[in-house]
């Protein structure tokens, strides 16, 4: 086989010309040490209609890829000549692929047996769904596990986390080829947050949703290509969050790395320092009320509930955790109020109350 050729793949049972419901398409460049478990996480999957691309991006180790692809019928190769960048080794796979569904697995992550499963059923199940992804468990180099990450879930959640950061896990993700097709493929010049930018570029196109179950074992890598870009990493993704600000009619000036991962932590669940939350809490409420304003595309009426749940936990959280000072702490209620008017109403009473108390035995009232 010459190279930059496809091997010719054959179905299970003989049937080589059936396409499969769905492509994995797995990319692979110099760090191999999780690739056998990354292949192998592929093939044992409970929904077994797939096939495997996998793209040799210009290693040259050609003997290591056909030693691959004859593990299993399912598994298809492309070999390029020379390394191309992650983006642009995905098109191509993606280009081969048979499947109207494409998912995504990193070369050092693993899936959970009913990862494809899942995402395809969630796309069955839902026309104007067109990108689906679900929450990730973090294991380390040893396959220790170490965390988990809980994700955005409904679409308009999604749409909310990308004003500040990227939605998805990568290797969590499924989409519709025709959705992938629409949104230019992935951009070739982005070399490290190319998914990042496909997201933004689906969003206008499909509904989007993660599932909550984390059936991606996401690996905490310091040679992977994340780690080893982590540099001045917000720079690259600024004009996602420029284009989506605007579109809210806001502009965008997150330009402060440590401001915007206050707000990042505050999104993902965690708590903020004490001292930084007035700037933060007013930030974020200031977005959210243009975001909720805003018309969205593929909207449906759950949208209503899922945007009531939204705000309800941003400001439950904020009034849990006020700034310090009576100060500080009403003022988050006035710039909560207008959102919800009664737990902010319920926490100033609240506030002064207690203040009140603390102040009338010194005043022998």
């Amino acid at each position: 086989m010459g190279k930059g050729e496809l091997t010719v793949a054959h179905r299970r049972g003989g049937d080589a010309e059936r396409a499969p419901r769905a492509s994995v398409v797995m990319t692979v460049y110099t760090d191999q040490r999780f690739l056998d478990a990354a292949v192998n996480s592929i093939l044992t999957q409970e929904f077994d209609d797939l096939e495997l691309i996998i793209v040799d991006d210009g290693t040259g180790q050609d003997a290591v890829f056909q030693e691959l692809a004859r593990r299993d019928p399912r598994i298809r190769l492309i070999i390029n000549p020379t390394n191309l960048g992650t983006a642009a080794a995905a098109n191509r796979g993606i280009e081969a692929a048979r499947g109207e569904i494409i998912l995504r697995l990193d070369a050092d992550d693993v899936a959970e047996p009913t990862h494809v499963g899942r995402l395809v059923a969630a796309l069955d199940e839902d026309s104007e769904l067109g990108l689906v992804g679900h929450a990730v468990t973090l294991i380390d180099e040893a396959d220790r596990v170490v965390g988990a990450q809980r994700m955005p879930e409904t679409d308009l959640e999604i749409r909310w986390t990308i004003l500040f950061h990227n939605p998805f896990y990568h290797s969590t993700i499924a989409y519709r080829r025709g959705c992938f097709e629409a949104a230019g493929r992935y951009r070739i010049d982005e070399l490290v947050s190319q998914d990042h930018y496909l997201w933004f570029d689906m969003l206008p196109l499909c509904r989007a949703r993660n599932l909550a179950e984390p059936l991606t074992r996401y690996r905490l890598n310091a040679l992977g290509l994340t780690a080893t870009n982590a540099a001045n990493a917000r720079n690259r993704t600024h004009p996602i969050r420029q284009a989506s600000w605007a579109r809210l009619g806001l502009t965008y000036d997150l330009y402060d790395d440590a401001f915007a991962q206050d707000l990042t932590r505050f999104i993902r669940g965690q708590v903020i320092a004490v001292d930084r939350r007035a700037a933060a809490y007013s930030k974020l409420l200031g977005v959210l009320k243009a975001f909720l304003a805003a018309s969205r595309p593929f909207r449906r009426t759950e949208d209503a509930v899922a945007a009531r749940q939204l705000t309800h936990g941003i400001i439950a959280r904020m009034l849990a955790n006020p700034p310090p000072g009576l100060t500080g702490k009403l003022r988050v209620c006035h710039l909560c109020w207008p959102l919800d008017w009664r737990a902010a109403t319920g926490a100033a009473t609240k506030r002064l109350a207690i203040r009140l108390k603390a102040w009338l035995p010194k005043t022998g009232g």
